[in-house]
């Protein structure tokens, strides 16, 4: 027997799909390693699906099925996020990796989600000049992208070079 292999991405570490049937082995210590293990991955699914994973420089099934226009063809969600170190004027193309390993942005891909947020440390512990804020798209006067096909092109107000912090995209793939 071979000793199981360790993700080596974090992505690895969810997938959002459990097998549906099982053999179950009769034995009592063998029926109940495989009873912990399966319980174990089971709740590792429901959890991860009801909280969400988000990996930079990897995307994700996000556990969402779409249905819409008359083909009812099944899309499926996929969900990324990218660590913005400084939030200074700057284009972040979705294909580049490690920001935006988005694969095969074509006709098909739809964005249906997309938020972030900001922050700026505080100078020392105990200094309370810190600061936060989160943003759409747009409605917040200090930040707002845009974003094309390939690129999203970030804006601001010129006081948040000192801020650091994610975008977050979910997406609508073509179904099968």
């Amino acid at each position: 027997m071979t000793a199981p292999v360790e993700p080596t991405s974090p992505s690895e570490l969810f997938t959002p799909f459990l097998p549906t049937t099982y053999n179950i082995p009769i034995e009592g210590d063998t029926m109940m390693t495989f009873l912990n293990q399966h319980f174990a991955n089971s709740a590792d699914v429901i959890n991860d699906k009801k909280i969400g994973t988000y990996v930079q420089a990897a995307e994700n099934f996000n556990g969402n099925t779409f249905y819409y226009d008359s083909t009812k063809v099944t899309r499926n969600g996929y969900q990324v996020l990218a660590r913005i170190p400084s939030w200074i004027p700057q284009t972040l193309t979705l294909t580049t990796i490690p920001q935006y390993p988005i694969r095969n942005v074509n006709p098909q891909f739809i964005i249906s989600h997309v938020w972030g947020s900001a922050s700026l440390p505080c100078s020392a512990v105990g200094a309370g000049d810190g600061d936060y804020f989160s943003f759409y798209g747009s409605g917040n006067a200090k930040i707002q992208f845009t974003m094309s096909d390939v690129a999203i092109i970030i804006t601001t107000n010129g006081t948040t070079a000192g801020y650091q912090g994610f975008i977050f995209i979910e997406y609508i793939r073509a179904g099968v």
